[in-house]
């Protein structure tokens, strides 16, 4: 059952990388990011609530897995710290996207595992199996060749702005991987996946207000916004592929290295096919080695 939601979750996810490119072309990145948010602490705000007035709805099978449980203050500001390094990785993530054809931002976005592997390596000095390591070397290369590919499209890798926040993005998802480690290994007690989920949806939500009035809406004349019902799209797709992910991630059967593997390649593989056909992005056959390359990368980190 745990592939099957691991797979739900991985199609999900590529639809959401599709919605965002939607969105986000030619449109102000800060208040689609707002309203995406919004919706989804909206989604989670009825746990949290009920949590704390009904507890006993909770008792028993699926539904003890989405209480919310009381947190102290410095959970909370692991989780605010958790937040604003996901938020980061998005206004990075969201800028190049929207300057970037998906067949690239795809594979790239798909070299988080090398980076969260070398992470691990540098900060808990984590021992490299010999097959994480030819999966770093192949992600190195598979940068090379993307590097190659873009060019064809006039994007020179070593000057272009957006690639370089879309590395910035990458790292940042890698370092809140590692923080996540960090929490689950270190604080005294553990917080539970659905505690995490929902009030992250409410700091991400809060945060981005405070760029929502403070930032974007003085300028909102410079930085036009248009509502699009992809955001409603992305925040379901994402708040739903989340929970469903951490459904499968809690069975007892789930191999939880192979996990990440069906995550990444899926995702890369939907929104890839998705750039070919629906945005019908050019060069595709100088990107099918680098996407290769990356899937191969993925399933030697993740083995």
């Amino acid at each position: 059952m745990w592939v099957v939601l691991s797979l739900i979750s991985a199609f999900l996810l590529g639809f959401y990388d599709i919605f965002k490119k939607q969105t986000v072309v030619g449109n102000a990145i800060i208040p689609v990011l707002f309203y995406s948010t919004m919706i989804s602490a909206v989604m989670f705000l009825p746990f949290i609530l009920l949590s704390q007035w009904k507890p006993f709805i909770f008792t028993g099978g699926f539904m003890e897995k989405l209480f919310i449980e009381p947190l102290t203050l410095q959970q909370h500001l692991f989780i605010i710290g958790k937040t604003a390094l996901i938020l980061a990785s998005w206004m990075f993530s969201y800028s190049a996207m929207k300057h970037l054809p998906i067949t690239v931002v795809g594979p790239v976005n798909q070299l988080r595992p090398a980076i969260t592997v070398i992470l691990m390596f540098c900060v808990f000095h984590e021992s490299l199996t010999w097959l994480q390591g030819i999966g770093v070397v192949l992600a190195i290369i598979s940068f090379y060749f993307m590097n190659r590919s873009g060019k064809l499209e006039g994007i020179e890798f070593k000057s272009n702005k957006w690639v370089y926040m879309l590395l910035a993005s990458a790292v940042l998802v890698a370092l809140s991987g590692v923080y996540d480690k960090f929490l689950l290994s270190y604080i005294d007690k553990p917080m539970s996946p659905a505690t995490i989920q929902a009030w992250y949806t409410v700091y991400d939500f809060l945060m981005m207000s405070v760029l929502f009035f403070f930032i974007w809406l003085p300028k909102r004349k410079e930085q036009p916004f248009e509502w699009r019902w992809g955001i409603v799209a992305m925040a379901v797709f994402v708040t739903v592929a989340d929970v469903i992910y951490l459904t499968g991630l809690k069975q007892d059967a789930a191999v939880v290295v192979l996990i990440p593997l069906i995550l990444y390649g899926v995702r890369l593989i939907v929104s890839f096919v998705y750039g070919i056909f629906g945005f019908k992005e050019q060069n595709i056959r100088s990107k099918i080695i680098p996407l290769l390359m990356v899937l191969a990368a993925l399933v030697c980190l993740c083995i």
